[in-house]
């Protein structure tokens, strides 16, 4: 599997003017003369889950993901269109706030930032500028709900669980674990099967076969449907005559 590209390589070729603060002057209640200019601080809301389609130096986009936490952790997700498969990579790491509105990620071999700019993330570039001009739409991530994830993988986890995954229309749900497979739909049927070993077995393909029901994963990224949060499964299960589509991930 092919090392992921850090966001700074794809910035390094941009510049940017520099970002000069708000400022603000007022008259000194004491001596009725102006007081110093000083830059504006307004609160911002950085934690949350934002996405969007980024450039990519040869392939049509980047879909990209990231969700900050409050304990200053963070997921990332990334695939590239039209390029290795669709294959989905994850990684974890850090955040630090820089200032008010900017936040820096450190990943295994780099690192980026991020201004936080009416409830959405802009990205930065290699110098920790705002990138502007034409370009500048290209690089907004948007929020989206449902990212963070932690107590429901938690719980998962704690239950033995090390895949899950979910669909809509009709909803249904899929655990696996280290001996069993377990499936449900909304209108309470339900499956339960013995972990057959996964054939065929490879970095972008794990199929379970039973005689119940047919379960294949993808390492390709999935958008939800309804939510628009993305994950980097994509699962297909098929029961009798019926196919259910849906997303999914592995239990950490």
């Amino acid at each position: 599997m092919r090392t992921l590209i850090g966001l700074s390589a794809l910035f390094a070729v941009l510049t940017a003017c520099n970002n000069h603060p708000t400022t603000q002057t007022g008259t000194d209640s004491a001596t009725g003369g102006t007081t110093t200019p000083k830059a504006t601080t307004t609160a911002t809301h950085i934690t949350g889950t934002y996405q969007g389609t980024l450039p990519c130096a040869d392939c049509p986009g980047m879909d990209y993901q990231i969700s900050l936490f409050d304990d200053h952790t963070f997921t990332e997700l990334v695939s590239y269109q039209g390029r290795g498969q669709g294959i989905a990579y994850t990684e974890k790491g850090t955040w630090q706030q820089i200032n008010d509105s900017i936040v820096s990620i450190k990943k295994k071999t780099d690192s980026s930032s991020f201004l936080a700019s009416e409830n959405k993330l802009l990205v930065l570039d290699k110098q920790g500028k705002r990138i502007e001009g034409a370009l500048a739409s290209n690089y907004v991530l948007k929020p989206v709900e449902g990212g963070d994830r932690r107590d429901i993988l938690a719980r998962k986890a704690s239950d033995g669980v090390t895949f899950t995954a979910n669909g809509n229309e009709p909803f249904w749900s899929l655990d696996v674990e280290a001996r069993k497979i377990k499936f449900y739909t909304a209108a309470g049927d339900s499956v339960l099967a013995t972990l057959p070993a996964a054939r065929p077995n490879t970095d972008t393909l794990k199929v379970y076969t039973t005689p119940q029901l047919t379960v294949s994963i993808r390492n390709v990224m999935c958008t939800d449907d309804m939510s628009g949060l993305m994950r980097p499964n994509t699962v297909e299960v098929k029961v009798k005559d019926q196919t259910y589509h849906g997303c999914g991930e592995y239990v950490k």
